[in-house]
């Protein structure tokens, strides 16, 4: 098992990025293990998993002592399979280890402790004052479509795991029918309270036996609330049913507890491309028991990360998703990717500084640099957060480093502003690696989202990186100051 070290397939990459990076605190280090700790499971005959591929890190930051855990989905399946992990694993920054909870039979999991799932993905963390980390998934079945929500708690910064106790769940006749794109938030200020929000989501003609769910895209946004650390949730309740269904759902708590819960919304309508999508948000006073009236935040005009290798192949980034994150005096900042700069993805930033009741005109903000062939200026995957004493961050992909070939160096950068957004840093290049082995899951899986966090002033950061065809990828860590 890998602890501390670089995978001898990128080191060299890694470390020339950051070479002339001022800012960087910790150099990208590989934190995933080698091999799988799931590399026996059971693939039910089936093809398309990928041992060794690990994708879609969270981390989150102990407010108590700066600890700090990492989670991402371990042997992501890919086509024609394509959905989920064998498990889920962890890591701490405590004794540098792996470890993983129950969450799946491949990792342990029985119907005695609510693991006896097929796969896990849509893995998310969040700690609470206390000290308390929540490790939030999606788990289900392949074959017969059960499926739910499920979350495990650690009491000493992610070394160990507790049994899942169960958010929701679900019986279903197909895949194409369940939970989607949970995350979850540890209330600030409340020791024992956390909420989980995600969305309902149908593909197909509906056939909702269990009486969930609509016909649409995606589906109507839910919430559960614990307030006993974790160890029993409420009944799942309606948090957005309008319109024809939201993704990404994620929640932030004002200063006051007021809640403000960020989707994706989609509305089908009339014209060439059938439907409207925007960012949008609803809030709760009464901890979620009503939820206002819709705020749009913004228009999203996503094309999706495009392959400069052939120039139309789309790779599964962070296309349709965003992200949020709240500072000091309910200032608000949203990022995602949008082509209404300049006819290819590049980083949108907004901010409210009045709690998410008013937004900011649409900005590009990221750095990467211009070029002749518009494919490797895009920017994607994009995560934001706010330090202590305001600063902003922002982190993502981009192609500047390809030259041609089979190869595709994709680079993973960060930008910092001190004045809210107005102006943005000199650049801060964490890691470039070669992403030609990821996982192909619905296009070239470079992950819906990285992670983004801070201790202090200083940010933590884990995102994916790529090797080769017998290690696809690893997750890798990095720290920076402005």
């Amino acid at each position: 098992m890998r602890k501390l070290l670089l995978a001898a397939g990128i080191a060299v990459l890694l470390v020339s990025a950051q070479a002339a990076s001022a800012g960087v605190v910790m150099p990208a280090t590989v934190v995933s293990p080698n091999p799988s700790p799931f590399a026996a499971c059971d693939n039910q005959g089936l093809t398309g998993f990928n041992i060794n591929a690990e994708v879609e890190p969270w981390l989150a930051v102990d407010p108590r002592n700066g600890n700090y855990a990492v989670a991402w989905q371990q042997d992501r399946w890919g086509d024609p399979a394509e959905g989920g992990a064998h498990g889920l694993v962890a890591w701490s920054s405590v004794n540098g280890t792996n470890s993983w909870a129950p969450f799946t039979t491949c990792s342990g999991g029985t119907a005695a402790n609510n693991g006896n799932y097929d796969r896990a993905s849509d893995v998310w963390l969040a700690f609470g004052p206390d000290g308390r980390l929540y490790q939030v998934a999606l788990v289900f079945n392949w074959f017969d479509g059960r499926n739910a929500i499920t979350v495990s708690t650690s009491t000493d910064d992610g070394r160990t795991w507790g049994t899942p106790s169960v958010v929701a769940s679900s019986p279903q006749n197909s895949f194409t029918h369940g939970f989607d794109k949970e995350s979850i938030t540890a209330d600030p200020t409340r020791p024992g309270v956390a909420y989980v929000v995600w969305d309902r989501y149908s593909n197909q003609l509906p056939d909702f036996k269990s009486g969930n769910g609509q016909n649409a895209d995606k589906g109507p946004a839910y919430m559960s609330i614990t307030t006993d650390g974790g160890k029993t949730w409420s009944s799942a309740k309606p948090v957005y049913t309008q319109d024809n269904g939201t993704i990404g759902n994620q929640l932030v708590v004002l200063d006051d507890g007021t809640l403000v819960d960020f989707f994706t919304n989609f509305t089908f309508v009339n014209g060439a491309n059938g439907y409207a999508v925007n960012l949008e948000s609803v809030r709760s006073t009464n901890g979620g028991n009503s939820w206002s009236k819709p705020t749009v935040v913004s228009d999203m005009q996503p094309n999706g990360a495009i392959d400069p290798r052939d120039g139309k192949s789309v790779l599964r980034a962070g296309d349709i998703l965003f992200d949020v994150a709240v500072g000091p005096n309910d200032a608000l900042y949203a990022v995602w990717e949008d082509s209404r700069f300049s006819g290819v993805d590049q980083v949108a930033f907004t901010r409210s500084t009045d709690g998410g009741n008013t937004w900011s005109t649409p900005v590009e903000i990221g750095k990467t640099p211009a070029n002749t062939n518009p494919l490797l200026t895009q920017a994607f995957t994009p995560s934001v957060d706010v330090s202590d004493n305001g600063t902003i961050a922002v982190t993502y992909y981009d192609f500047r480093s390809f030259a041609g070939g089979s190869t595709l160096p994709v680079t993973y950068s960060a930008i910092t502003s001190t004045n809210g957004g107005s102006s943005w840093g000199p650049e801060i290049n964490l890691s470039t690696s070669d992403e030609e082995f990821a996982p192909v899951a619905g296009g070239l899986k470079i992950g819906d989202y990285e992670a983004l966090a801070h201790a202090g002033s200083t940010f933590l950061t884990a995102f994916q990186v790529g090797n080769n065809s017998s290690d696809p990828t690893d997750i890798a860590v990095a720290s920076f100051t402005p």
